[in-house]
């Protein structure tokens, strides 16, 4: 390695920052569980995967496959049997972007799904290939380098990483840890509180903050904010120019609460404009994928829906590094236009889901482990503060450190871990 060229220091940085991901590494080389051939081995409870609708959308595909033309690897329906490279590069963009009509397949899907106040065209929709090239994305269009994007605390564990590892993008976490229930329209205005002292906060140190990011439905918590409440995130956004920005990433994977108290998911897209507090259709913006809902994370889609047209000119012109499959993007419109279908298979995906939580919420109660209430999602939040005396550091975060590594490399459980000022864990099901 002594002749090996270094790479940049902005490379480097980003080895330099502490993440969960070098312990997540060093995990992935332990054994996974087998009842039979591995007893002793790992059982990862730590992704959000979506294992309760695989076998469903496995079918589709399956069933899909069989139907759709290939030659040498493209299309049938765009190259003929003796077609050259050079004919090739002169196709449509659809070769490269997929179906034509896939945008207004997403279009249509987001009318029927999201509720949107103004009906969402193809026209505002950008196709990547996933929801984490977007946020990048998003990131760089947003702001200048030094500048910053808000996001409330707890939120997706990647949100650091995905903002700021290319963009030169600094994050702004805003706690919420004394708010008893931050996605509540009863603590909306609590909520809007700390964003306002983080906002003067920021612009003391002379940091400009030019957008707000949720995740909504929230990794890693399952609770999704009151409508109420976004409006309020929206007017925080008009008083101040910002953009506000919503992962809705796990938008379909809500279902009816056991505790009445907890809100449905209800997107960004439902918000009015409001010329006079500064809330405008261009500055609010929705993020969404195959990944989660549809468990199709393989086939790498993303969608942005903004109405923003100069953002999203200057989005399209980023895409070029986040292609997608042709294959992909034509299954998932041949899917997302039977409407019929696309409502059973959320169905029954939503009725496993509850089936699931309950089930986990059953178990976290018999066995006295303290536990967030939830209604969307694959995962719980778990607290294990009572947990944390047997384990000697000088701070709590370095305690939490030792019971995550004890779980996985001892227990043989791996969860994810908490956020800034929670001592909780993630747990999927």
């Amino acid at each position: 390695m002594e002749n090996a060229i270094k790479p940049s220091k902005r490379a480097l940085a980003n080895l330099e920052l502490e993440s969960s991901a070098d312990l997540e590494d060093k995990i992935a080389h332990l054994p996974s569980y087998d009842p039979e051939t591995c007893p002793d081995g790992l059982i990862d409870l730590s992704g959000a995967t979506n294992m309760l609708g695989s076998d469903l959308m496995g079918e589709h595909i399956a069933k899909f496959v069989k139907d759709y033309p290939v030659e040498n690897g493209l299309p049938a329906l765009q190259l003929g049997r003796n077609s050259t490279c050079a004919d090739a590069n002169r196709l449509s963009p659809a070769l490269l972007y997929g179906p034509v009509n896939g945008p207004k397949a997403v279009a249509q899907f987001i009318n029927r799904r999201f509720a949107p106040a103004i009906a969402v065209q193809a026209g505002d929709i950008l196709t990547t290939n996933g929801v984490t090239a977007l946020i990048d994305m998003m990131s760089f269009n947003f702001c200048e380098p030094g500048e910053a994007v808000m996001v409330l605390t707890p939120t997706y564990l990647m949100f650091p990483h995905d903002v700021c590892a290319r963009t030169g993008v600094q994050m702004a976490p805003v706690s919420t840890e004394n708010i008893p229930d931050q996605y509540s329209s009863k603590y909306a205005a609590k909520v809007v509180d700390k964003l306002e002292q983080a906002y003067l906060t920021s612009q003391r140190r002379g940091v400009n903050v030019r957008a707000l990011l949720i995740c909504n439905p929230c990794n890693p918590t399952g609770r999704s904010y009151s409508k109420a409440s976004l409006l309020e995130m929206a007017r925080f956004c008009g008083r101040h120019k910002m953009h506000l920005l919503s992962d809705e990433i796990y938008a379909m994977s809500s279902f009816e609460p056991l505790d009445p108290g907890l809100d449905m998911f209800s997107s960004v897209l439902s918000i009015e404009d409001s010329p006079h507090e500064g809330v405008f259709k261009e500055n609010i913006h929705c993020l969404y994928g195959a990944s989660k809902d549809f468990a199709a994370g393989g086939i790498r889609l993303g969608f942005l829906v903004t109405r923003n047209e100069l953002l999203w000119k200057t989005c399209r012109r980023l895409a070029l590094f986040t292609w997608v499959s042709s294959f992909s993007t034509a299954f998932f419109t041949h899917f997302l236009s039977d409407a019929e279908i696309v409502d059973e298979y959320l169905a029954l995906y939503q009725s496993r889901l509850r089936t699931s939580y309950v089930a986990a919420s059953e178990s976290f109660h018999k066995h006295g482990i303290p536990f967030q209430p939830a209604n969307s999602g694959m995962f719980v939040f778990i607290e294990l503060t009572e947990w944390l005396k047997y384990f000697d550091a000088p701070d709590v975060k370095g305690q939490e450190v030792q019971l995550y590594r004890y779980l996985a490399f001892q227990a043989g459980v791996h969860l994810n871990m908490g956020q800034v000022s929670w001592v909780v864990f993630q747990l999927a099901f």
